[in-house]
C-alpha cells in the first residue's frame, strides 16, 4: 500500500516536467530536515518528561524523608539507647591533668586557693564571653 502511494507521487513530480539534480537534492534535504526535526522535537519533549519526572520524584523523596525524620531519630534514639543501657559503663582516666605532689603542696600553700582559683576561672570565662560578642558585633 505504502509503495503504490509512494510510486504514485513519484509518477506525478516526473510527469510534470524534467527536474534537474539539484532540485531532487533539495526535496531530500527539506525531507530529512523535517524528519530531523520530528524526531528532535519527540526527543525533547520526551528528555522534558524525564527531566520532570527526576526532578518530582527527587523532591518527593527529600519531602517523605523530612516527614519521617522526627520518626527515624526516635528509632535511632531506642536503639542506641537499648544498645548501651545493659553494657558495663568503660572505665576512663581518673584525670586529665595529672600534677605532682611537690606542684599540688605549692598551689596548696596559697591561702584559699581553690576560691581564687574559681574566681580566675569565672574571670576568664567572661573575659573570652567579652571576646566573642565584640567579635560577633564588629561583624
Amino acid at each position: 500500500m505504502i509503495w503504490g502511494y509512494l510510486t504514485e507521487f513519484w509518477n506525478a513530480i516526473i510527469g510534470v516536467a524534467e527536474y534537474p539534480i539539484e532540485f531532487f537534492k533539495s526535496i531530500g534535504n527539506a525531507v530529512a530536515g523535517a524528519i530531523g526535526n520530528l524526531f528532535e522535537f519527540f526527543i525533547h519533549n520526551t528528555t522534558d518528561i524525564f527531566v520532570f519526572a527526576g526532578w518530582f520524584f527527587s523532591n518527593f523523596k527529600n519531602f517523605f524523608g523530612n516527614i519521617l525524620l522526627p520518626v527515624r531519630y526516635v528509632y535511632t534514639f531506642l536503639k542506641e539507647f537499648i544498645a548501651t543501657a545493659f553494657i558495663s559503663p568503660t572505665t576512663s582516666a581518673k584525670e586529665v591533668w595529672n600534677f605532682g605532689g611537690d606542684v599540688m603542696a605549692i598551689f596548696n600553700a596559697i591561702p584559699y586557693w581553690s576560691m581564687l582559683s574559681a574566681v580566675l576561672g569565672i574571670c576568664i570565662i567572661i573575659l573570652i564571653g567579652f571576646v566573642i560578642v565584640k567579635r560577633f558585633t564588629h561583624i
